[in-house]
């Protein structure tokens, strides 16, 4: 609700949909990663260029505004 709330939609990086083992993967296994040493995996996005914490890097996955999703080239 709060992504969609500010206009925003987490999408594979290369633009297509979130399946469930993904968003398991995101949610579940990366998040935990992510929380645990003191929210460093959180942290990392101010660093990354893509602004991509552990559980985006982990599960491939980006946050975009919505009805940026085929904006997003694969290599950018």
């Amino acid at each position: 609700p709060g992504k969609m709330a500010l206009g925003l939609k987490v999408v594979r990086t290369d633009g297509q949909p979130v399946d469930w083992l993904t968003a398991f993967m995101r949610e579940v296994v990366g998040k935990t990663l992510s929380t645990l040493p003191l929210l460093l995996g959180y942290l990392w996005a101010f660093f990354h260029p893509k602004r991509q914490a552990w559980h985006d890097l982990i599960a491939d996955t980006l946050v975009v505004r919505t009805g940026q999703e085929q904006k997003q080239s694969p290599g950018a």
